[in-house]
């Protein structure tokens, strides 16, 4: 009985307590108004006294039992933050990282990014317990808790396993290298110097790394292969961090080489340019030249482990180097025209981060008034992905770049973009035909179509219709056949270096 009334009294709000106390002091009151009016008696009076101690004592065991059901209240929540969080340094424990992991991947998976368990073990922590004692470790315990989740997004999360051990759950992530960015910053401030009741304390930390869904869906696979990967980690030496697929760290270290030999290459200028023939199909007169960007220079290895040209537009390099290359090509066609020859087009590929890049309209005027080169003989070609991910920003950007006086094509043509009113809403001069719709041209019947169909739109819409990557003249009898304007490709000229192609330009005038 004295449960149940403790529990409803637990579940009283304050107010109607207060309320239950004001009811009983109008009780009390009553009482002693209706006594007055009688003849005052001993028996009346112990009456009186008897109904007082009843209230005053009800008073105290409502106040009592609230107190009580406060105090319980606040130990649940207690015990409810213990069972999840760690006593030492407050973070969330082994048992809160399961659930919270659980979620991290069903996010992961349903929007299709990367996440990563990392498993940190602190190298050498069992000296700085046997030298400084204990408190001292817990002190270093603590401060390393802080310093993980200072570095660390608001999305990601550090968990204590239990002694040195922590573990760290990343996520929304769309690349590896990006996991290897975060394992760098935690080894930084892990290698700062602890402070420890006064005295200095250096420490390293080695880590594994397991990618979702990499090197598994799981949630015990991703612990235990994180777990194995920081063992292989301290196997090989303190104070690094290791993937657990070999070839993922491998790509990553690559990645990681080769923005530092960009960087380099960009300051030595180690690039240069190659210029691919363009030409009219009636007559194949040579009307321009397509710019590309060669770097033979670069680690011959590192070039076959990966694309250099994706790499430097995800590092962010493709911008400065772009910005060489334009305005490189700018002057080398201004040299070309005072020695006497004809004026031709160049056609420069645009990179996403490029057309992103906030100054790249005015780097563009900038370098077109320097050089003194007609906007009209410059085309820059755009990828269908680069403005299909924003129509309406950058038909903006295109009519901008319009208004200089340059001409806008739309490169590699094939079917993300293939419909005339997408094409109509884009300020273009040109369209491209995919090279690999123009390889199987000849024997196969759907490009044949797809093909035919580009050419009618265009012709309809008045653009120019550049075929790349002709290489028999198979292809190029069935493209003059499809009414198309221009070629280039392998069959005419493979790209050419500046000398080679003030050659040709020579014996074509």
């Amino acid at each position: 009985m004295r449960s149940l009334f403790t529990k409803w009294i637990q579940q009283t709000k304050a107010q109607e307590l207060r309320y239950l106390g004001i009811l009983g002091f109008f009780l009390l009151t009553a009482n002693l108004l209706a006594a007055a009016s009688f003849t005052f008696t001993p028996k009346i009076i112990v009456y009186v006294l008897i109904q007082a101690l009843i209230c005053f004592f009800f008073a105290i065991c409502i106040r009592h039992l609230r107190l009580n059901g406060i105090e319980q209240e606040e130990k649940s929540k207690q015990l409810a933050y213990l069972a999840y969080h760690d006593t030492l340094t407050g973070l969330p424990n082994r048992r809160l990282f399961e659930d919270r992991l659980k979620r991290v991947l069903l996010h992961a998976q349903r929007y299709d990014q990367l996440a990563a368990v990392v498993f940190l073990d602190m190298d050498r922590f069992k000296e700085v317990n046997d030298v400084f004692g204990h408190a001292s470790g817990d002190q270093l315990i603590r401060l390393a808790g802080e310093r993980l989740l200072g570095c660390l997004r608001g999305s990601d999360t550090v968990y204590r396993q239990g002694g040195d051990e922590f573990i760290i759950l990343l996520e929304s992530f769309t690349k590896p290298e990006d996991v290897r960015v975060v394992a760098t910053r935690i080894q930084n401030v892990l290698d700062e110097p602890f402070i420890l009741d006064g005295k200095t304390v250096t420490i390293t930390a080695s880590m594994g790394i397991a990618l979702y869904p990499l090197d598994g869906t799981r949630p015990e696979q991703l612990l235990q292969r994180a777990d194995e990967a920081m063992y292989e980690a301290k196997n090989l030496e303190n104070n690094r961090f290791q993937f657990y697929a070999s070839d993922i760290d491998t790509m990553v270290k690559s990645k990681a080489h080769m923005e530092n030999e960009l960087q380099l290459a960009l300051e030595q200028e180690q690039f240069e340019l190659r210029y691919q023939p363009q030409y009219e199909i009636a007559g194949r007169k040579l009307i321009g030249t397509e710019v590309s960007l060669h770097w033979e220079k670069g680690s011959k290895q590192l070039r076959k482990l990966m694309d250099w040209h994706k790499a430097a537009d995800e590092l962010g390099f493709m911008v400065p180097i772009g910005k060489w290359a334009f305005l490189t090509a700018c002057k080398q066609m201004k040299v070309w025209q005072e020695a006497g020859q004809e004026p031709l087009r160049m056609t420069f590929t645009i990179k996403s981060s490029q057309f992103k890049d906030d100054h790249f309209i005015a780097y563009i005027a900038d370098v077109l008034q320097e050089t003194g080169i007609d906007p009209c003989l410059v085309e820059l070609d755009l990828t269908e992905s680069i403005t299909s991910s924003n129509v309406q920003e950058a038909s903006k950007k295109l009519t901008m770049l319009k208004k200089i006086g340059v001409r806008i094509a739309m490169d590699d043509l094939c079917t993300g973009l293939f419909t005339r009113s997408g094409l109509e809403g884009m300020p273009l001069d040109s369209v491209k035909l995919d090279s690999t719709l123009i390889r199987d041209l000849v024997d196969d019947d759907e490009n044949q179509l797809l093909a035919a169909a580009i050419v009618r739109m265009a012709n309809r819409l008045g653009l120019n219709l550049i075929a790349k990557g002709v290489e028999t003249e198979e292809q190029f009898e069935y493209l003059k056949f499809l009414q198309c304007t221009e070629v280039q490709g392998k069959l005419f000229s493979s790209p050419l270096s500046p000398a080679q192609f003030l050659t040709l330009m020579t014996e074509k005038n």
